[in-house]
């Protein structure tokens, strides 16, 4: 890849610097090259204009900060523009959206997938997230998309229904983005689907079936506010992933026992994710309740955080 070409320097500008660089101070005829090339150089401030029609390659460094400073503003810019192109594209909606312009359907399972991607790509600061089945981007993928937001500093904070930690192979995935930086809890029901985009989108999906093919797109309005309220209200009511492992624990105790077990999962289930019979499962499970003096299984897990088990 040519150099600067992440920040939008073409491949010809680019290999004027480069020879600049390596070759040292040139006149505009020993480069052979355009003149207008090397004013555009100049005017991204990578390049000097010396006396006697010489040009020479401003530092890498001070070049790579000109050019992020003039992205930055180009961004502002945009950023600024969007206003009133925004009031536009909402004047114009059909009439029968129009009293409710903050909510938009979007419909069809590629469009939902690119809006998705869409919103990640412009995440800036944190993606919230209630997560259950079915899902929008096919499990496996899902671990590149946010590494690729987690790459901008962008922070994921997930609440796991039991149904979606009960798929196979959904508890290695979580432990993989756990690790990765991803802040997650885990809680018996959630009401619905939501991921909160910083404070300017959601998206509730609509499923059909086993397929996600509409979701609503709210912007900001009292109903995302409320969306964003509820995020945190099960946020708060969930019980926490933590790191190494699936959840630490008292030395004596199974730890990935004690972590299907606060996620909600049935005996069953705990079976197939431990490889175990379901009689050693619920053995083990009533002999943790006596530890804890439980007589649930909930209290087993409220107990299992008030020791620091979890």
């Amino acid at each position: 890849m040519a150099v600067f070409g992440h920040l939008g320097v073409s491949p010809e500008l680019s290999a004027v610097y480069e020879l600049l660089v390596t070759g040292g101070s040139r006149t505009t005829e020993e480069i052979g090259v355009a003149p207008e090339l090397l004013s555009q150089l100049h005017d991204l401030g990578v390049v000097r204009h010396l006396p006697g029609d010489v040009w020479q390659a401003v530092a890498p460094d001070l070049a790579v900060e000109a050019l992020i400073a003039a992205r930055e503003e180009q961004n502002r810019r945009a950023r600024a523009d969007v206003g009133p192109l925004m009031e536009l594209y909402l004047r114009n909606r059909d009439e029968e959206q129009g009293d409710n312009a903050f909510v938009e359907v979007v419909t069809g399972v590629g469009a939902v997938r690119e809006l998705w991607n869409t919103l990640l790509n412009g995440a800036r600061e944190e993606v919230c997230v209630l997560d259950q089945p079915p899902y929008v981007t096919p499990l496996g993928e899902h671990v590149a998309l946010e590494d690729a937001t987690r790459q901008r500093d962008v922070q994921w904070r997930v609440v796991y229904d039991r149904s979606a930690v009960d798929l196979p192979g959904r508890v290695t995935e979580i432990i993989e983005l756990v690790a990765a930086g991803e802040r997650a809890r885990v809680t018996p029901t959630l009401p619905f689907k939501l991921a909160v985009i910083d404070t300017h989108a959601a998206v509730l999906p609509v499923a059909n079936g086993d397929v996600v093919d509409k979701v609503l797109l709210i912007r900001p309005s009292a109903l995302l506010d409320v969306l964003r309220s509820t995020f945190e209200l099960y946020w708060d009511k969930g019980i926490p992933f933590s790191p190494g492992g699936i959840y630490a624990a008292a030395a004596d105790v199974d730890p990935n026992l004690l972590g299907l077990l606060a996620a909600g999962l049935t005996d069953e289930s705990i079976a197939r994710q431990l490889g175990l019979a379901p009689r050693t499962v619920q053995r083990r499970v009533r002999q943790l309740m006596d530890r804890c003096g439980a007589q649930t299984r909930f209290q087993a897990g409220v107990q299992a955080m008030r020791r620091g088990w979890l």
